[in-house]
């Protein structure tokens, strides 16, 4: 049982269920009328309340794929006057490597343990502390961000193009032996069913490169871009791109400008901010610790305003247009609550932002992008405005406003399909 279960309007049966490891047997905790009892197939037990002496409370860290909605849990070690120790876990092992969540039954029957044990036994006392393994998963964690941190700073004393063809290198030969690997071939096959093993292996080797080349421009945002003379570098500027941003940067009003995580898309955003034109960017924050912070000081002087994603984020990216800033965002990331759209001949969910804000604000959108060049050159291009599809009233169409960006994208992924982040799960 892994609820907590109403046995009559005035009362509550407490109760918890849970397996340790695969091996074990499960267990079933009860809090009866005298006492905690638990239950493991033949084997029973009760203890007194009043024979708890210490309940003790641990944050643990969760591993698998558990992990992404559990990423901590609390489990707890119950101390008896007899000195008899009792450990009570939040996950389930429903069978090898099979993680059930049931840290809501736990936390119910803990509380009210804590409360009838205290009654029973003024003298119980309570901890809480860290798991070993949480502690070292700490340790860890900061240790990488140090070195991580380290590295970073390296990076940024040696000669750019030394650096980033040094690091394509070595993603050519490290990126196959990540668990994304596997994600990014299968992705591939489904979207080029016609290319051979040898074609998708290429491409792989490809989207590794120009990640390697991607990790030494982000330590390099704030050098790329030259302010004084943005067209003009390691900037190449496709031709009548230049003219559409001045024409968007001069007429005083709102636009949307959407692009994807194709070649240094990063780098894209600064050569728009350089070349004068204001931008709400939204973006989802990165977790990289003390890179983070470093990043995000670089992004927010070279890019512009930027939007964090979470519950007010719409609300100031809307405040944003409002003021005649240019929202930029991707789109092609998977949204859950968003509009079916086909890429690749395979449906999936596009954030319906883009389109829900051109409507509002009767504002043209314009897509672009970055395409990397020999010599670790970067172009950038604007579309000229899109002519998006309305319906029967007059009004943009949401959906078929959002097939068309989305086919948009389709075609630049195909154009250079080694330059565009295949790790992503698009399709789900």
């Amino acid at each position: 049982m892994n609820e907590v279960a109403a046995s009559s309007p005035q009362t509550h049966e407490y109760v918890h269920s849970c397996r340790r490891h695969f091996l074990a047997c499960e267990r079933t905790y009860r809090l009866a009328a005298d006492g905690l009892e638990w239950r493991e197939g033949k084997r029973a037990r009760l203890i007194p309340y009043g024979d708890i002496a210490e309940l003790r409370e641990y944050k643990s860290k969760v591993w698998g794929a558990l992990a992404a909605k559990l990423p901590r849990r609390f489990d707890y070690l119950l101390r008896c006057r007899d000195g008899e120790k009792l450990a009570i876990n939040a996950v389930h092992h429903a069978g090898f490597r099979r993680l059930e969540d049931r840290s809501s039954s736990l936390s119910a029957l803990i509380e009210e343990l804590r409360k009838r044990a205290a009654a029973a036994n003024p003298e119980l006392k309570s901890f809480t502390a860290l798991s070993s393994s949480y502690r070292l998963s700490i340790a860890a964690d900061r240790a990488g961000y140090q070195f991580a941190l380290l590295l970073w700073k390296l990076v940024r004393r040696i000669d750019f193009d030394h650096a980033a063809n040094f690091c394509a290198f070595a993603m050519r030969r490290i990126g196959p032996l990540l668990r994304g690997h596997r994600t990014a071939r299968a992705n591939l096959i489904a979207a080029y069913p016609e290319k051979s093993a040898a074609e998708i292996e290429q491409i792989l080797s490809g989207m590794w490169e120009n990640l390697g080349r991607l990790g030494v421009e982000y330590v390099n945002l704030d050098r790329i871009v030259d302010p004084l003379n943005p067209n003009a570098g390691r900037i190449v500027v496709a031709p009548g791109t230049l003219e559409i941003l001045e024409r968007l940067r001069d007429d005083g009003k709102p636009a949307v400008l959407f692009t994807s995580h194709l070649a240094s898309y990063e780098v894209g955003a600064i050569w728009v901010k350089c070349n004068g034109l204001d931008l709400a960017i939204f973006y989802n924050p990165s977790n990289f610790g003390p890179l983070s912070e470093q990043l995000q000081v670089m992004q927010k002087s070279a890019m512009g305003r930027l939007v964090p994603s979470g519950p007010d984020a719409v609300w100031k990216l809307r405040a944003a247009l409002k003021s005649g800033l240019h929202l930029a965002l991707f789109a092609d990331q998977h949204f859950a609550n968003g509009v079916e759209v086909s890429f690749f001949g395979r449906r999936c969910k596009a954030n319906p932002m883009l389109a829900r804000f051109a409507q509002l604000f009767e504002c043209p959108v314009h897509a672009f992008r970055t395409v990397r060049l020999p010599g670790n050159r970067i172009q950038v291009e604007f579309t000229e405005q899109l002519p998006l599809p309305r319906g029967a009233d007059g009004r943009i169409d949401i959906a078929a406003a959002m097939g068309m960006a989305t086919s948009r994208l389709e075609d630049w992924v195909r154009q250079y399909p080694e330059q565009w982040l295949w790790l992503q799960r698009r399709w789900r």
